[in-house]
């Protein structure tokens, strides 16, 4: 039951928003009691804290995917950003502003992930593509994950990007190639532009 209870809440909050989505709408989407929902979680706080969990831990699974089946440094940000792209598709644009504003502790909760998995997972990828030859060997590791660290939620803000101009997902996929792209050598370019026309091909 815990597990229905987490998986409709989540689908329902990314979705519509989470401040939108009540207990009550929970519970009936669910056709249970809300006595039944606070028997797992004690209140809003508990389950949304809950579900940016457990959307981290999927997250971190993908992006672990992402590097286990790449062929090399540039295919694992290739698969890193289409990734991104699909997971973007089930996202309220403004879930990370709600819960930045309302949701301190779940908010907390992606901050300490963003700085322990995802750091290192950016450094990982550059040092891997200057030893490949696919990225520049003059870039300064350390300032250029930090960089990217910081502009992983530029494209959730709505302040910036507002919804009724411009599109979230080709947000950031500009933002993403712009960083990407000014890693990498010829050959990283090269490679890149492979992966993306082999990718429209099979879409077709």
């Amino acid at each position: 039951m815990q597990d229905r209870i987490l998986l409709k809440a989540k689908e329902l909050m990314f979705q519509n928003g989470l401040r939108q989505v009540t207990m009550d709408d929970l519970a009936t989407q669910l056709g249970i009691s809300k006595k039944t929902i606070y028997q797992y979680y004690k209140d809003k706080d508990d389950l949304v804290k809950a579900v940016v969990s457990f959307e981290l831990k999927n997250h971190q699974l993908m992006c672990q995917n992402c590097e286990s089946n790449a062929d090399n440094a540039v295919h694992e940000m290739f698969l890193t950003m289409e990734t991104m792209k699909e997971m973007a598709k089930t996202m309220n644009p403004g879930t990370l502003m709600e819960l930045e504003k309302y949701f301190p502790s779940a908010f907390d909760v992606i901050k300490k992930h963003k700085e322990e998995f995802f750091l290192s997972l950016i450094k990982e990828n550059i040092n891997k593509g200057i030893e490949q030859g696919f990225y520049r060997n003059d870039l300064e590791v350390d300032v250029l994950s930090k960089f990217r660290l910081e502009t992983i939620f530029i494209p959730h803000n709505l302040n910036l990007y507002p919804i009724s101009k411009f599109d979230p997902i080709k947000v950031h996929t500009q933002l993403m190639e712009h960083f990407v792209y000014g890693l990498m050598t010829v050959k990283g370019y090269e490679v890149m532009q492979q992966y993306k026309l082999n990718n429209k091909t099979l879409i077709k």
